[in-house]
């Protein structure tokens, strides 16, 4: 009788502190944004780790709900950046001077998550109960020139606002991803949008013209 109400008591604790899910975001998503041309230079990116291993949670009831939003991000800033920019190189480590130059740079792009949210609700419905989200993502995109000083800085946002239906044998977690997901769209459209209307990206990218 003892070793039941153990039981018992441990599955009540377990019930009351909910679970974690996991949820790892479409890994191929890019911009739809376009533009008339490319600019005309040649871009190095570097994407920190803490940038390509980006995290967010909320909570939903009980349940936890962390979006492995990283490789997204990483998906939607490379895409982007390809989409504005007539050459991209891919740089696997922090840039210097030396790999600038010898790669032929003419601007290094690093960038940073600035803020990120997301909130989650569960609306019970007569049948079905709906998975609601609300999600807003900021990243910072700097511009360094071939000495590494920096030469501009472009603020992009996305927001994404979403309620799904939740599945009968779901935890809800294909259902919560769906506001992370676009806002994920819809800031990498506004990447393309910022870096291609920047004064000093359209200026130096004429110059070479």
């Amino acid at each position: 009788m003892h070793v039941l109400k153990t039981a018992a008591g441990l599955l009540a604790i377990v019930l009351l502190a909910g679970c974690t899910h996991s949820i790892t975001l479409n890994p191929n998503i890019g911009p739809s944004a376009n533009i008339a041309r490319p600019v005309d230079l040649r871009v190095g990116l570097y994407i920190p780790e803490d940038v390509s291993q980006f995290v967010i949670d909320d909570r939903s009831d009980l349940d936890k709900y962390i979006f492995e939003i990283g490789e997204s991000l990483e998906s939607v800033i490379t895409k982007s950046a390809n989409r504005v920019f007539a050459r991209v190189t891919i740089l696997d480590a922090q840039p210097t001077g030396e790999v600038i130059e010898e790669s032929a740079l003419d601007l290094v792009m690093i960038p940073r998550v600035t803020a990120a949210m997301v909130t989650l609700d569960k609306e019970e419905g007569p049948f079905q109960d709906d998975a609601r989200g609300n999600t807003a993502i900021t990243v910072e995109l700097m511009f360094y020139d071939a000495k590494m000083i920096q030469f501009t800085s472009v603020m992009a946002s996305g927001i994404g606002i979403a309620s799904e239906r939740i599945g009968f044998f779901s935890r809800g977690q294909r259902e919560y991803a769906a506001s992370v997901e676009s806002a994920v769209v819809n800031l990498s459209d506004d990447m393309v949008r910022q870096m291609y209307g920047n004064y000093d990206i359209r200026k130096m990218g004429e110059e070479r013209e």
